[in-house]
């Protein structure tokens, strides 16, 4: 082998090395700039705004045709506009401790998402200002007589009450009723339910209820009214107190400028002011 092929070789056994170590470098850089954008702390103003939503309650928020819809929905999409923020969807089946985890762990923001305040809810979030007002309403098939002092007294357990997992309404018949509690995964499953006479009534909050009853043409009919008055709020980690200021200050301005207003009679056919904190 010549002089010349030997230094050949030798530059080339010097400059792979360093050109792998290289390499490596500009990977290792990307994955630690990848990181650190989504850390949430790198998360800008122009960040999206991520809400948790199951989009499995009309008219609050649902899929028709491929598309998010409901009155949540429009809402948030407002919230966002205001805000500056492009809003993200996370579905979400409704779990309350879940959706604690899921903001814990920085995969959204808040909860937006038919959620009515309690004190127990509070041990895992802060809420902002209600959004809407609502109560829980009780169903049965249009060819029963209804008794009113039964229901009252709790009626008994041969009668069988459908009600949403883990939501108000079954807490509420836990308390409230002796009768037999099953729990479906969506309002739409208890009010199949109902429909193929799996139970004998239905409790559920009353405009998922009245939504329900209009868009499936089933023949039911509202027996109790009114029943457990509350108020559904946007929920956050109790660690984000600045988006929580964030979010109420822009409920109050589409509040102010009609936006809200606007929204409401879209889908309830009525005109409505953000409900007064505290009434």
């Amino acid at each position: 082998m010549s002089k010349r092929l030997i230094v050949l070789a030798f530059l080339v056994f010097l400059i792979i090395p360093v050109m792998v170590m290289a390499v490596d470098t500009d990977e290792s850089t990307e994955e630690m700039a990848a990181v650190s954008e989504d850390s949430p702390e790198m998360r800008s103003a122009e960040s999206p705004l991520r809400f948790i939503n199951d989009l499995a309650a009309p008219p609050f928020a649902f899929v028709e045709n491929f598309k998010n819809v409901g009155f949540e929905i429009d809402l948030g999409e407002a919230l966002g506009k205001e805000m500056g923020r492009p809003v993200k969807w996370v579905k979400q089946s409704f779990n309350v401790p879940t959706f604690a985890s899921t903001l814990e762990v920085g995969r959204a923001d808040a909860v937006f998402c038919s959620l009515t305040v309690t004190e127990k809810r509070k041990q895992y979030f802060d809420f902002t200002r209600p959004y809407f007002r609502t109560s829980l309403a009780v169903a049965a098939p249009r060819d029963v007589d209804w008794n009113d002092t039964a229901f009252k007294n709790g009626l008994t357990s041969k009668i069988r009450v459908g009600v949403l997992r883990r939501s108000t309404g079954e807490e509420w018949a836990r308390t409230n009723l002796k009768a037999t509690r099953k729990t479906y995964s969506t309002p739409d499953r208890v009010a199949r339910a109902l429909k193929n006479r799996e139970v004998g009534i239905i409790l559920i909050d009353k405009p998922i209820l009245m939504w329900t009853m209009a868009d499936r043409h089933y023949k039911f009919k509202v027996v109790e009214e009114g029943i457990d008055h509350q108020d559904y709020a946007i929920a956050v980690s109790k660690s984000n107190q600045e988006l929580l200021s964030q979010l109420n200050a822009a409920l109050e301005k589409l509040d102010a400028d009609g936006v809200y207003d606007r929204i409401y009679e879209k889908w309830y056919h009525i005109s409505q002011d953000l409900p007064t904190l505290g009434k």
